[in-house]
């Protein structure tokens, strides 16, 4: 009978391949999506508490509008319950990045030319990029969310009846910005997510001195001769001890063995 640590080292084909939400969320992604969302309400929710603070303190007289109105202020309420949603509960994660968008035409009109704005209008492109947002009819997706980025930059800048090159540079600033990301949603450049490695010991397999030293100089290339050489035995001897190893760590053969380790960092 295998050992609990043995069959808790031996990775099952979930472990092997990312597993996906039935919203076709990948699961890696998940954690990435919680976090960025629970930075994002704890950054609107100290806002909302100091614009409270100077809304009861501050002497009576004309604050900043449109930045301290009530509406506003309720707004962002709403806002932020939805990121604080969208960090605790998996299966709404995918909100967050969508509420990053929802929320600009409400945020510009004080900081039209911000690189808040900027900063949360990339944030929320890459994490649509991480779940598989842009896949499908990735070109047109993202044309139209720079488009509806500048568009609202227009909108505000001419109510607000600004200067015009406060209004250009933001815009030429997104559209320098969508030139740059576009070899990426076009699939020309390829961003590799790094997972970090497990670890395990060579004591948690539950091997034997002479198959931990033959797994050992397996993994590090070696063949069977060339362990046959290293340790003074013959080839049969070592096929023999690998027809051990094989039984104990569940798998077929020698490709199999390498497959199952690829993915962990051994230890002694």
């Amino acid at each position: 009978m295998k050992n609990s640590e043995h069959q808790a080292f031996a990775p099952t084909k979930s472990e092997r391949r990312p597993s996906v939400t039935q919203q076709g969320i990948d699961q890696a992604a998940l954690p990435l999506l919680q976090k960025s969302s629970f930075f994002f309400f704890l950054i609107v929710s100290s806002c909302i508490v100091l614009k409270i603070v100077l809304i009861t303190i501050s002497p009576p007289r004309p604050l900043p509008q449109p930045y301290y109105s009530p509406e506003v202020v309720v707004l962002e309420g709403v806002f932020t319950v939805g990121l604080l949603i969208a960090s605790v509960c998996p299966r709404y994660s995918w909100v967050g990045p969508i509420l990053l968008l929802a929320f600009m035409p409400f945020h510009i009109p004080s900081h039209i030319s911000s690189m808040y704005s900027m900063c949360a209008f990339l944030v929320a492109l890459a994490e649509l990029y991480r779940i598989g947002f842009f896949k499908r009819a990735g070109m047109f997706k993202i044309s139209v969310l720079f488009a509806y980025y500048m568009l609202i930059i227009l909108l505000v800048g001419v109510a607000l009846s600004l200067c015009i090159i406060k209004i250009v540079m933001p815009v030429i600033f997104i559209l320098l910005s969508f030139f740059y990301l576009l070899p990426i949603f076009q699939g020309k450049w390829q961003i590799n997510i790094i997972r970090p490695r497990q670890k395990i010991r060579y004591s948690d397999l539950n091997l034997t001195k002479r198959e931990t030293d033959f797994l050992k100089d397996c993994l590090e290339g070696a063949n069977f001769k060339e362990i046959a050489l290293r340790h003074g035995v013959s080839a049969s001897t070592v096929r023999n001890t690998f027809t051990h190893i094989y039984r104990k760590l569940e798998v077929s053969d020698r490709t199999d063995l390498l497959s199952k380790f690829a993915d962990f960092d051994i230890i002694d």
